[in-house]
C-alpha cells in the first residue's frame, strides 16, 4: 500500500542519513533490543578467525559475526570515531510483506558501503516492523557480499 511504501522510503533515507551524519542516537532507537544482527566484512587474510565464521566467495574471505544490539552499537561508535566519513548507498530494493504480524517487511537492498578506511559492496537484508510508522524497528539485519551458492540472498523466508 502507498502508506507503507512511503514509510519504507522515509525509513531507508533516515537510515542512510544516520550513517552519513554518524547519528548513533537515531540508530540506537531503530534496532529492537533483541534484534538479530549479522555483520559481514571482506578480509584479506583469515588469521585467527574461527572457520565457522568465515566463508570464501570468489577467492575473498568473508567473515560473518552475530552481534547483540549493544555490541553492534559499540562497534559502530568505534567506526564513526575512527573515520572521517561513512557513506551508504542503496540500489535494487526488493520488499516483501510478512504473512503475519501486521506491517512487517523484509527489505533486501544492494548496498555500497564506504568510509575513510574500508569499503565494500554487498546485500543488506532488513526485517523491519512498521506497525508504528513513527517508530520503525529493525528486527533482523544481515549482510552478505553476494548470493550464497546454496541459499541465495537472505530474505524474509530465512527468518
Amino acid at each position: 500500500p502507498e502508506h507503507a511504501r512511503m514509510s519504507i522510503i522515509e525509513f531507508l533515507e533516515n537510515y542512510k542519513t544516520a550513517f552519513a551524519l554518524e547519528r548513533l542516537d537515531y540508530i540506537r532507537t531503530i534496532f529492537d533490543e533483541n534484534a538479530v544482527i549479522i555483520v559481514g566484512k571482506i578480509a584479506k587474510a583469515a588469521t585467527g578467525i574461527s572457520p565457522e565464521n568465515q566463508i570464501t566467495y570468489n577467492n575473498n574471505i568473508i567473515i560473518r559475526t552475530r552481534y547483540t544490539k549493544e555490541q553492534y552499537l559499540k562497534n559502530l561508535e568505534r567506526c564513526f570515531a575512527s573515520n572521517e566519513f561513512v557513506n551508504v548507498r542503496f540500489a535494487n530494493n526488493d520488499i516483501i510483506k510478512a504473512g503475519k504480524g501486521g506491517e512487517i517487511y523484509g527489505i533486501q537492498i544492494k548496498q555500497d558501503y564506504y568510509s575513510a578506511n574500508y569499503g565494500d559492496t554487498g546485500y543488506l537484508f532488513l526485517l523491519v516492523d512498521l506497525n508504528d510508522p513513527e517508530a520503525p524497528m529493525i528486527k533482523v539485519r544481515t549482510w552478505q557480499p553476494e548470493p550464497d551458492p546454496v541459499d541465495g540472498l537472505y530474505d524474509i523466508s530465512h527468518f
